[in-house]
């Protein structure tokens, strides 16, 4: 092997040992990643911020609370909202589906 051969041999070597992706590589991990940089294992229709979109559209309401909760591998998402009469109520859309749980 030339100096070059080996100076990439070497290079390639540390570069796995330091887990770097190689080139190829890079592309193949972000394959799996969804719009908001969730795996694709991460079964969410939606994303949390859409959840609060679509609670505020639907209900004419402003949220004031949201937050995600996971029970084993499914994740729902509770938004607490101020309605336009000033009742505050909470609903729970199912991540999975990107509907509302009743």
């Amino acid at each position: 092997m030339t100096m070059n051969r080996w100076t990439l041999a070497l290079t390639m070597v540390l570069a796995l040992a330091a887990g770097v992706p190689a080139p190829g590589d890079a592309q193949a991990s972000d394959r799996g990643r969804g719009r908001g940089g969730e795996s694709a294992f991460d079964d969410r229709a939606i994303t949390l911020d859409e959840a609060v979109a679509q609670a505020e559209r639907r209900y004419n309401a402003r949220a004031i609370r949201a937050e995600e909760k996971r029970s084993g591998d499914r994740i729902e998402y509770r938004i607490r909202l101020l309605g336009a009469d000033g009742r505050v109520f909470e609903v729970t859309i199912d991540a999975g589906a990107g509907r509302r749980r009743d």
